[in-house]
């Protein structure tokens, strides 16, 4: 596979994803394979730069490795949802407060997506939904702003490929994860999945 140049977090805003930083208003769906973990490094970078708290409602929640891409840990409330209902509302409900949110979800119907969507302009806040799920499935919806598939690249990179976006057209940036804390996280694969039953 031919990678595009590798981004360090030292680049030009110029040849960012988000050259301004990420929208206020807006929320965006992180996809990536199955037992991977680089959308919470790629939502964890792409929140670094704010100074607000940081609702992370994910069982999946590590924060040296959050420290490792750069989002401080003690920016973050983290909260285990029982089931993905209770995540797409407890990050519905973090947004239309005007707070910064991420949420990991299996599943996001359509219905949810513009509830996310309107709570994320109204609050004026920024949000990101984490799924395990491949480019295209029967739940796309365009209700959020963009829409990302991040893996694994050599060299401990990831590669964040824009499926999505609002008057946008596909790319891929391919992001230098070495930060001050070395170039290999703790732990970006982070502890097996826990399911609750009922």
């Amino acid at each position: 596979m031919n990678y595009p140049p590798a981004l360090s977090p030292r680049d030009s805003a110029a040849t960012r994803p988000f050259p301004d930083g990420v929208p206020a208003g807006t929320v965006h769906e992180l996809r990536a394979p199955e037992a991977t973990a680089g959308h919470l490094a790629w939502a964890a970078r792409l929140l670094a730069p704010g100074t607000g708290p940081v609702l992370w409602a994910s069982h999946a929640a590590y924060p040296p490795g959050i420290a490792w891409a750069g989002l401080d840990p003690a920016r973050c409330l983290f909260a285990e949802a029982r089931d993905d209902a209770e995540a797409l509302a407890t990050l519905e409900l973090a947004l239309r407060g005007g707070m910064a949110g991420v949420a990991e979800s299996a599943t996001c119907p359509r219905l949810a997506a513009r509830r996310l969507a309107l709570a994320a302009r109204q609050g004026g806040s920024v949000g990101f939904l984490l799924r395990h799920a491949t480019r295209r499935t029967a739940q796309d919806s365009t209700a959020f702003a963009s829409r990302w598939l991040v893996t694994p690249a050599p060299g401990g990179r990831l590669l964040a490929e824009l499926l999505y976006a609002q008057g946008a057209q596909p790319a891929s940036f391919l992001m230098d994860m070495e930060t001050e804390h070395g170039p290999t996280p703790p732990a970006v694969t982070m502890a097996p999945e826990r399911r609750r039953a009922g």
